[in-house]
């Protein structure tokens, strides 16, 4: 296969650096015209063409063998459509280059080489302008969104010998704010092409805003990532999945989308620490000897040192995750935002603000033979004070520091709490019809499910027992089935009507008035879910950015791990068909409930052990 090159470059390892036969005459050449000039271009393009037509072949087989055996988080078939596979930090593709337009190629041609081109990340995509007459070749914004089409290309024909019609099944899409949202089986899309002749050549008049991508040219061209922002409270950071596309740039690219603030989606339920204006000082963040700095404007200097900190633990997380990156110096008016050297989200002062809020040696717990059990090492054992040996509990969940539960009795009718302790005491937070699914949030409030209600059936109350108003227009005439609070207080997953949904949780610092739940987005495979629990897709740095759905298949009641950005996995190596209730936190093993009443949790990566006999596991929060 011929070197790749860059546009506009010299192979000067190639024909241009051998020796010319003596044996055979100079040529007279004339003069070198601007019109001679552009034949000239026209083959090096069609030279580099067809060398990326091959390039092209071979990635693809390359990146069909590499995504066969990569996995995220754990192993398992792709279930639910196909999925876009998050690659691990090591992989790295062959750059593909389109070809520019091919000289004569009628509208179905440059219709499909704009398509073709579009497949190819470049920042502005010059390539793919150059299917486009002068006008639109200037007023087309490829940012605007990204369409992921099933299969290797879309339908195109010929519908006049100016119009051409292109129809796709559409897998999902990708907003401005990088947000992947998977598409509703069978969406497909249509785009009706009107083309001219300019300078004799065929050229599209009216493309529409965006690029369309076909799946595997969209996991070959663009990478997951987080970016990180605060909770309300400006304690913990919270992750908001994107789309970037994969480039040297990658640094530059996550360093604006932190300050250009949350997705829409995600953002009414968190917060930003920079202030309005603030702007990136140098368009660029260099990434030198494993150090990214990012320059931040004047605005960034003048803020308290408070705020300062905060705005440098975003960008440190956010960039720190990439994997030429060790750490991150922050600067304004070229003096460190934060005094010191540059920082790693392992720095006390920046770990302080660690998403995954959990520790790692952090117990499950479940309900015993006799009360509520711990499940470190060894065997299950019963916490210390009245819970531990309480007969007749539903379910309970325990809070984040670990030291005090929260249990449904048997009836479901009361919601009773008692710290770990021996001389502790049961107190009734509230009374309910139908309660269940018990959740603890970071700001000490009580959650739960009471299904004899009329409405959603979500309840939110302080240990000593005061109610919090739950507001959720898009519950509406639905019942809440499971709850799960996210370990940064921000989001909330449900089972809603046997469908699995993950929403923002939107409330006043300081305050705990009127919840509101916004912004609910359907995850997880087709079939009915019955459990959900947060969860991590990263095995390194952890945070909450997927869920684990238990949903029925044909194979019975599995783990399915969902990545928000539309991912669906199921892991193997679980001999257990018929879960009934799974737990996890990010960075934690899941644990699995099955309908006999027996536990089984995840070891590493798709292995399962069974635990013993237990029911309702729960970890902190």
């Amino acid at each position: 296969m011929a070197p790749w090159t860059r546009p506009g470059s010299v192979n000067r390892t190639g024909a241009s650096a051998r020796r010319r036969s003596p044996r055979r005459p100079r040529r007279r050449r004339p003069p070198r015209t601007a019109s001679r000039h552009r034949r000239r271009r026209i083959r090096r393009r069609r030279c580099r063409g067809m060398r990326s037509r091959t390039c092209l072949v071979a990635t693809l087989v390359v990146a069909a063998v590499v995504a066969g055996c990569s996995e995220i988080p754990t192993s398992g078939p792709v279930l639910g459509g196909e999925s876009v596979e998050p690659p691990s930090e090591e992989r790295r593709f062959i750059q593909v280059e389109a070809p520019p337009p091919e000289p004569g190629a009628d509208a179905v041609g440059v219709v499909s080489g704009f398509i073709e081109a579009m497949a190819s990340y470049e920042p502005g995509y010059e390539t793919a302008r150059l299917f486009l007459t002068d006008e639109a070749a200037a007023a087309w914004d490829p940012a605007e969104n990204v369409t992921v089409y099933l299969g290797a290309t879309p339908d195109i024909e010929a519908i006049g010998e100016d119009r051409v019609d292109v129809q796709m099944t559409v897998s999902a899409t990708v907003g401005v704010d990088g947000t992947y949202v998977a598409a509703e089986p069978g969406t497909t899309r249509e785009m009706n092409l009107h083309l001219v002749r300019e300078n004799g050549e065929w050229r599209i008049t009216d493309p529409e805003p965006g690029i369309v991508i076909a799946v595997f040219s969209f996991d070959r061209e663009y990478e997951p990532r987080n970016v990180y922002f605060f909770d309300p409270g400006l304690e913990v950071l919270v992750p908001d999945p994107i789309y970037i596309p994969r480039s040297a740039s990658a640094a530059t690219l996550l360093a604006r989308k932190v300050l250009s603030g949350p997705s829409q989606w995600l953002a009414p339920a968190v917060r930003t620490a920079f202030p309005d204006g603030t702007e990136l000082e140098v368009n660029a963040v260099p990434v030198e000897g494993g150090v990214a700095t990012v320059e931040l404007s004047a605005a960034a200097a003048i803020a308290d040192p408070e705020t300062r900190e905060l705005m440098a633990a975003q960008l440190t997380w956010t960039l720190g995750m990439l994997p030429d990156v060790e750490r991150v110096a922050v600067t304004s008016g070229r003096a460190p935002l934060v005094q010191g050297d540059a920082l790693s989200p392992r720095d006390p002062v920046m770990s302080q603000y660690d998403p995954v809020v959990l520790k790692s040696d952090t117990p499950a717990y479940a309900i015993g033979e006799a009360g509520v059990v711990s499940l470190g090492d060894g065997e299950p054992t019963p916490v210390p004070g009245p819970l531990g040996s309480m007969a007749d509990i539903r379910e309970f969940a325990v809070n984040l520091g670990g030291n005090r539960g929260a249990v449904i009795s048997g009836d479901g009718h009361l919601l009773q709490v008692a710290t770990f302790g021996e001389d502790e005491t049961v107190q009734t937070v509230f009374e309910g019809v139908d309660l269940s699914s018990p959740a603890w949030d970071r700001s000490g409030l009580i959650w739960a499910v009471d299904h004899g209600v009329e409405g959603h059936g979500l309840v939110a109350a302080g240990a000593d027992g005061e109610r919090v108003d739950v507001v959720a227009a898009g519950l509406t005439g639905r019942d809440v089935d499971r709850l799960a609070l996210s370990p940064d207080g921000a989001r909330i997953a449900m089972i809603v009507d046997g469908l699995a949904y993950v929403a923002g949780l939107v409330r006043e610092p300081d305050s705990r008035g009127t919840i509101r739940i916004e912004g609910m987005r359907p995850v997880g495979p087709a079939g009915t879910a019955v459990d959900i629990a947060w969860s991590t897709s990263s095995g390194a740095w952890s945070a909450a950015d997927s869920v684990i759905v238990l949903s029925s298949t044909e194979q019975g009641v599995l783990p399915h791990t969902v990545g928000l950005s539309g991912q669906v996995t199921a892991p193997r190596g679980l001999t257990a068909t018929d879960g009934v209730r799974i737990t996890s936190s990010p960075g934690l093993p899941a644990v699995l409930e099955t309908a006999d009443g027996v536990l089984y949790m995840q070891r590493a990566g798709s292995s399962w052990s069974e635990i013993g006999p237990g029911r309702a596991p729960t970890y902190p929060g």
